[in-house]
This record gives C-alpha cells, structure tokens and sequence, in this order.
C-alpha cells in the first residue's frame, strides 16, 4: 500500500540507533570552561582512532581541545554566541552548518568577550592524517534521498528525520548500518551524514 511505502520503514532492517546528546557523559575541555561529549567513535582492529565525531560546548571567551596525536579535525557550527576558531596563525570565524578544517590535533576556540548569553555548540570531527579520512555531507534533504551503503552516522542540524523507524531531532543522531543503503524521511531536514572513506559521492 502506498503509506506503507512512504514510511521508510524497510521489513529486514533493524532501526538504527538514536544516540541523544543529552545522555553521552561530558568530558571537560583541555582549557576553558566547556565539555566534549563523544557522539561515536570508529576504531581499528587494533582499536587506534579511525575518527571521532564530538559535540563540544564553549562556555568561557576560550576554549581548547587536543586530540591525539597524529590527528586533523573538521569543525561545524551548531548553535549560540559566533566562535572564532585558529586555522595556523589566522583566526575564522565559524558560521553555522559550515565546515572549517583544522590541520592540527590542538584546536583552539575565541568567542567575543561582549556576545550574547549561553554557550556555543560545536560539532568536532577527528580523524587519523595517516588514514584515508571519513566523508561526510551537509544537505538539507529531499524526498528523493538515498543514503548509500558506507553511510555510519547520521545527525539532526535541523528539522526532524526517520530513518527505518528510528527518529532523529536536533540534539540526537542515528548510528547506520554501512552495509546498507538507508532512505531518510523528513524533507527539509538539514542533516550531517558520516560515510566510509570512498563510499559518498555528492549529489
């Protein structure tokens, strides 16, 4: 029947899993007043870093956050007051839903010190320089969306998506079956997908 097959809900697959921000344990900054928390991590046999995607909260005028050693980072606006973040020796100014890369395992915050209240959210994607790095994707989603198989983690900038049943919101995101192509259902929805090295083409 036609509203079975709108629903996106495929009979052999399992719901993927809703990972809620709000309960992943805070790990404190490197400097400042803020938290780190970990959305997902993809490790190797021998359990080194492949990538780490983060959620990262900036509470203070600065904030630091290193990652281990031998890694780069991809920084993405989230929410609250404007953060400068030093790329070398210029500091950019980090617009919401856009990507600034980081070729440094240290990554170093500003905010202004007159900014309006609250904390601004970041999220933080790191990964190994001697691997082939994750790709990852910024749209806002249309109905004739598919995600292909590699995609691993999918999560809300805005809007609401479901993807086999499970349901994501800003605040939240879906861990992926990569051995799966996966049809999200929300249109407009503004999301951020992770993929295996290779396996994501833009449309």
């Amino acid at each position: 029947m036609p509203a079975e097959e709108d629903d996106g809900v495929e009979a052999d697959q399992s719901p993927p899993r809703v990972i809620r921000f709000a309960d992943l344990p805070r790990q404190p900054l490197d400097q400042g007043r803020g938290s780190a928390r970990e959305i997902w991590a993809d490790l190797a046999h021998d359990l080194t870093l492949r990538w780490q995607l983060r959620v990262v909260e900036i509470k203070d005028s600065t904030g630091l956050l290193v990652g281990p050693i031998g890694t780069h980072h991809y920084v993405v606006g989230l929410a609250g007051p404007q953060v400068a973040v030093r790329n070398g020796e210029s500091n950019r100014v980090l617009r919401r839903a856009h990507v600034m890369p980081v070729r440094s395992a240290t990554v170093y915050f500003e905010r202004p010190k007159l900014r309006p209240p609250g904390a601004s959210s970041l999220v933080v994607l790191t990964f190994a320089v001697a691997a082939e790095p994750p790709e990852f994707s910024i749209r806002t989603l249309t109905p004739q969306d598919e995600l292909p198989a590699g995609a691993q983690l999918l999560l809300a900038l805005r809007g609401t998506v479901r993807v086999n049943g499970a349901e994501a919101a800003p605040g939240s995101a879906l861990l992926l079956d990569a051995t799966r192509s996966h049809r999200p259902q929300g249109a407009s929805a503004h999301v951020l997908t992770v993929h295996r090295p290779g396996s994501h083409q833009d449309p």
